[in-house]
């Protein structure tokens, strides 16, 4: 089966694995990206393979040749596009003038697919490319499906998700908890259309042989945003201080948050303790991850609204038998179970968290090494991307072989 993927870059490990994934067993995949043209010496060497193969946002121009050929060719597709348009408009004025923003590209995209002889449409994201992808199913006549994760459902309102999601043939959900947040947001008809797919990591790139880690060390790796919970981590760090625990905490990542952290860590008086070691290259990060005793991530709901998902740093450091510490918010509790594979505390609980980083620090080895274990066969087994593709295959597949009807 030939199948297309829209996402807003090539620069997400989870969707180049997927679509890696897909490749091995048979599939071709046509990867779409709804932004420009990344630069590949920026990127992973497998991202920057993905960036040669893909097709990226057009210009101004092509894009409105494309728009032009598309209206000659198909007015009556056209001329149901725009009514879908005025439709989303009544629900969502923002969506609508981003959907409008993407129609040329989605007419480009579409002159592609029909070359390409693509049979399914998918995309990541209920952002703009949802859009995107639903006018270029809507061009070639072709199903299309949705994967959503975080921030694309939980800081838009129902109105905005409700009249895109509704049009897809289905919704991959990466956790159950988003599947159930959609029913109480938007509704049976659409927490109908979900199916639990979680996101995947290619375990074998995550090894625990060469692991020889150093009592007392943390690590967290992933963006400082507000989200991920670092100000908690600092804050609770400064409680081991006060009670003599010896440790070490590196927070790898960049982010807006750096120089807030910053001060918070000289006014805990942790300068010692915990360094803001910002972007580090892989050689550098597999050292710190083999020296590490216990993976933080004690994730929060943000201002906005905002929370993760299921994070995929978590997946990893779980995939090298890292104890983690993290929080029972979103669909992490899917991930870890608290006691057996890893460690919950409640989020924003400066005194739990601290609780529990106490209890492994203090723990044997031999029980953080069986914690660890369990940690990589939740991941071989759940969070595995051969099998949370070959999900994602069958659910497309399942598309095809009925005698679904396209509700464009």
């Amino acid at each position: 089966m030939k199948i297309a993927y829209i996402s807003s870059g090539m620069d997400k490990t989870f969707i180049t694995n997927e679509m890696g994934a897909h490749e091995q067993s048979g599939w071709t995949v046509l990867p779409f990206g709804s932004c420009k043209r990344h630069d590949p010496d920026k990127l992973s060497r497998l991202m920057a393979q993905w960036v040669d193969k893909a097709v990226f946002r057009p210009g101004a121009a092509i894009g409105m040749r494309s728009l032009l050929l598309q209206t000659i060719k198909h007015p009556i597709v056209l001329l149901r596009i725009v009514i879908w348009l005025v439709n989303l408009m009544f629900h969502s004025f923002s969506e609508f003038a981003k959907a409008v923003y993407e129609l040329p590209g989605a007419c480009y995209f579409a002159e592609k697919c029909s070359q390409e002889n693509v049979q399914h449409i998918h995309i990541h994201f209920a952002s703009r490319s949802l859009s995107l992808g639903l006018m270029i199913g809507m061009l070639v006549k072709r199903p299309v499906s949705c994967t959503v994760h975080a921030f694309d459902i939980f800081t838009r309102k129902p109105a905005s998700l409700i009249p895109r999601l509704s049009k897809c043939s289905f919704i991959a959900a990466i956790s159950e908890y988003n599947v159930e947040y959609l029913r109480k947001t938007c509704g049976d008809r659409i927490a109908d259309l979900c199916r639990v797919v979680h996101c995947g990591i290619d375990v074998e790139q995550f090894k625990a042989t060469d692991r020889d880690f150093q009592p007392g060390k943390l690590l967290f790796v992933g963006r400082l945003v507000e989200k991920k919970g670092l100000e908690v981590s600092i804050e609770a760090a400064a409680r081991l201080h006060e009670e003599g625990i010896s440790f070490s905490y590196d927070i790898v990542g960049n982010g807006p948050l750096h120089d807030d952290l910053e001060e918070l860590i000289k006014c805990r008086g942790l300068q010692e303790k915990v360094r803001l070691l910002g972007s580090v290259p892989n050689d550098r990060l597999s050292g710190l991850s083999n020296r590490c005793a216990v993976f933080v991530m004690p994730c929060v709901r943000d201002s906005s609204g905002d929370q993760d998902g299921i994070p995929v740093a978590l997946m990893e450091a779980m995939a090298c038998e890292i104890p983690v510490v993290s929080t029972n918010i979103s669909g992490i509790p899917e991930l870890v179970e608290d006691g057996v594979n890893g460690c919950l505390a409640d989020a924003k609980d400066v005194d739990g968290l601290a609780a529990a980083l106490k209890d492994l620090l203090a723990a044997p080895p031999r029980h953080n090494r069986e914690l660890g274990r369990a940690a990589r066969r939740r991941i071989q087994e759940e969070f595995n991307i051969t099998r949370t593709s070959c999900q994602l295959r069958e659910l497309i597949s399942g598309i095809h072989d009925s005698e679904t009807t396209l509700d464009y």
